[in-house]
């Protein structure tokens, strides 16, 4: 089993050492409090080396002694030991020597600490002064600079080839409008939406405390048989004729993605031709609201306690009050809601996938790299030139070293090992496609989200309410991109 706290500290570290190296940043622009540091636990574990690859061979181009800042607004993109020198000597040895021979300076750097980076991204565009040269955005901030051309069309870069086994094919085909491709990433998707669940509860209702990784594993993590564990595990324990543990408590909103997520569709789609369309009015998407109100009906979900916060699901959750829950699992591990508040060892597997469907399905939570596209098409072309070859050596021969990092949320390795994989297995998973349409992130919470169980108003009728102006919203988006054929 890893240790958790030491690889904890190791991103701490690289989040501080990523800040530290932020050359040509205004510093008025730095953040005024610094991330708070985890003391490193007294260990002598080793990390897992990372492969050295043989560099992707290209012409030789001098860059003139240009300096290239990979902004981010969170951590930096090489999260886990990746930042720190003497734990990755020939990977540092390599941008050294990288630096020397094609004459660049490359820094990863903090350049902004705002939730909202896309608008200071188009901020500092607009003033002719991009906060960095290649910058990584959350998946929810691209709408609004993707409608206002504020990307470089990457496919125009004969720097970048976009069928090396090494970038990643849900991001590209996400960030793809006609023959346009506006954002990339390396290496495997970030994992998004799945069940958290309580393995002590389980056992207390009669189960085996793994028994939604085995049924994962078979295939039989199906709609039907969540309700059925549904059943089980909503328990009456003092025989009061109420009761006192629940098989769910989660937020509305992540009830919804995850069940429709777990369809392979989604709120908005892409035709054959690649323009977005509303799908709110689908059948896959009315079946997973459906079926999400019909567990709260059950009295499978709890229900929010009078006069509580919004975030009840969270201590009900710690408490024991619930033995599942929809989440992300960003929310699974020591900084998260639970950590070590939850003293109860928890599992992580996909959404249930709808009866007879073939695969499981959920959405993924990528950081997008784009570059800003203010650029003149040789400048643009070097600074791919050198990202390219600078992330060159951050994907070993081996490929699975995108593991490491998540070992420490879990009490178990078959999340890792069983559950993540099919995240990692992009023709299960996939981008949100609303993500791209500016403006419906602001109104799906008040218009849908929000709004579950609907108990005060009927969900069909709310459906046919706010599709008019969904479709407005993809239309919208559709002509930012250069699409004018909605479906």
């Amino acid at each position: 089993m890893r240790n958790k706290k030491l690889l904890l500290a190791f991103m701490s570290s690289a989040a501080l050492l990523a800040a530290a190296c932020n050359p040509g940043v205004d510093e008025q622009k730095q953040p005024e409090q610094e991330p708070v540091v985890t003391e490193p636990a007294t260990t002598t574990a080793e990390p897992t080396p990372i492969g050295v690859p043989s560099p992707t061979e290209v012409p030789y181009r001098d860059l003139g002694g240009m300096e290239i800042i990979i902004g981010n607004h969170w951590t930096p993109e090489k999260e886990s030991y990746y930042m720190i020198p003497e734990w990755n000597s020939s990977l540092w040895s390599y941008w050294t020597e990288l630096e020397k021979k094609y004459n660049v300076r490359i820094r990863e750097a903090l350049v902004t600490w705002s939730w909202d980076a896309g608008q200071e991204y188009i901020s500092s565009i607009e003033k002719g002064t991009p906060i960095a040269q290649v910058m990584r955005l959350d998946y929810k901030s691209v709408a609004e600079p993707l409608e206002k051309g504020m990307f470089y069309d990457l496919a125009t870069l004969d720097a970048l080839d976009f069928s090396e086994e090494k970038w990643n094919d849900s991001v590209r085909e996400h960030m793809t409008v006609g023959d346009s491709i506006y954002g990339m990433k390396i290496g495997v998707s970030k994992p998004g939406g799945g069940v958290i669940f309580n393995k002590r509860l389980f056992e207390e209702a009669g189960l085996d405390p793994n028994l939604p990784y085995d049924l994962q594993a078979s295939g039989e993590w199906t709609w039907s048989k969540f309700e059925e564990l549904c059943k089980t595990l909503t328990r009456d324990t003092d025989g009061d004729g109420q009761t006192d543990v629940y098989a769910t408590v989660s937020q509305g909103a992540a009830t919804i993605q995850c069940l429709v997520a777990s369809t392979g569709s989604g709120f908005v789609e892409k035709d054959e031709k690649g323009v977005l369309y509303n799908n709110l009015e689908s059948e896959e998407v009315t079946d997973a609201l459906n079926f999400a109100v019909e567990l709260y009906q059950k009295g499978y979900e709890m229900p929010q306690p009078e006069e509580s916060q919004w975030d009840y699901f969270v201590s009900a959750f710690q408490e024991g009050k619930s033995a599942m829950q929809f989440n992300e699992i960003e929310n699974c591990h020591p900084f998260s809601y639970y950590g070590d508040q939850m003293e109860d060892k928890v599992g992580f597997v996909m959404p249930p996938k709808p009866d007879g469907a073939e695969h499981y399905h959920s959405y993924l939570c990528d950081d997008i790299m784009v570059i800003p596209s203010c650029y003149d098409a040789e400048t643009a072309g070097n600074i791919a030139y050198a990202y390219n070859l600078y992330m060159d050596m951050i994907i070993s021969e081996e490929g699975t070293e995108w593991k490491d990092k998540f070992y420490y949320y879990f009490d178990d390795e078959r999340a890792v090992e069983e559950t993540l994989q099919y995240f990692a297995d992009v023709t299960s998973t996939k981008q949100l496609r609303e993500s791209l349409v500016y403006g419906l992130g602001d109104v799906m919470g008040p218009d849908l989200l929000w709004l579950y169980p609907f108990k005060e108003v009927a969900l069909e009728a709310q459906i046919k309410e706010i599709s008019e102006k969904w479709d407005a919203l993809v239309e919208e988006a559709n002509r930012g991109r250069g699409d004018t054929d909605a479906k």
